[in-house]
């Protein structure tokens, strides 16, 4: 199936709109036997092919597998399913590769002075996390991340997820030791209420939060700008971070 390769999305209209004002390459048309061979080879006879036709926009063929249907270019290489664009010779999806350009992150001009700070070992690897004490899927990012050595962990309060996030985080903000009434808040340890200090910073975190587009906790910023953005399976967040070689401020 095609779909083990390119996650699952609608269609890009978008980008159909995109090739749909490209000029025609000419009057011969392309072999599809061609262009199905291609593909076969490209997924390793993964893809078994019904059909393949044109489609009213010059040089997009569809293409027919069983109970799929989706789109490829003349010479069998790229193909459009879910609204996804993917190089089956690289086996990069495009279009996630175009997302995490457009959605990286400027991880040195982050405002630190907002967050909570933690080290973990030497601290050599950096990153950024908006968490939320009311998201019980921060609160299991949270208690993975604390497992990970060499870590430099930067808090970014962001109280979001529910009506009581709020006051909890004020409070947490106003305790003397932020950090530690943090640490007990994520393990279910609320502080007592306590509104009387300043607390303007989280009033510029959601802010910075709003400014990024991040809209939802947990949202982890690696340190070369890659964001992430909910609870990833433990394996691959931990392969993420693996590859960051910078280090932390």
């Amino acid at each position: 199936m095609l779909r083990s390769f390119v996650p699952s999305l609608a269609l890009s209209l978008s980008l159909l709109h995109g090739l749909a004002g490209a000029e025609s390459t000419g009057p011969v048309r392309p072999d599809t036997g061609l262009m199905k061979a291609a593909i076969e080879r490209h997924t390793n006879m993964g893809v078994v092919i019904d059909r393949i036709t044109p489609t009213p926009i010059a040089g997009l063929y569809e293409v027919v597998a069983g109970s799929d249907i989706f789109y490829t270019d003349t010479q069998g290489r790229f193909v459009i399913l879910d609204g996804r664009l993917m190089d089956l010779v690289t086996k990069e999806d495009l279009t996630q590769k175009r997302i995490d350009a457009l959605s990286s992150v400027d991880f040195g001009a982050l405002p630190f002075q907002l967050a909570l700070k933690r080290t973990q070992g030497s601290g050599k690897r950096a990153i950024a996390i908006f968490e939320d004490p009311t998201c019980p899927a921060c609160k299991v990012v949270h208690k993975f991340l604390l497992q990970l050595p060499d870590l430099t962990v930067y808090t970014f309060p962001l109280p979001i997820a529910s009506p009581g996030a709020l006051p909890l985080v004020r409070s947490i903000w106003c305790q003397a030791d932020r950090a530690k009434a943090w640490e007990a808040a994520m393990a279910g340890r609320h502080p007592p209420v306590d509104n009387a200090c300043d607390a303007s910073a989280l009033d510029e975190v959601i802010e910075l939060a709003a400014r990024l587009k991040i809209a939802g906790t947990p949202t982890i910023v690696l340190s070369d700008g890659r964001r992430i953005v909910g609870a990833l399976p433990p394996g691959q967040l931990v392969e993420m971070i693996d590859q960051l070689g910078a280090a932390a401020r």
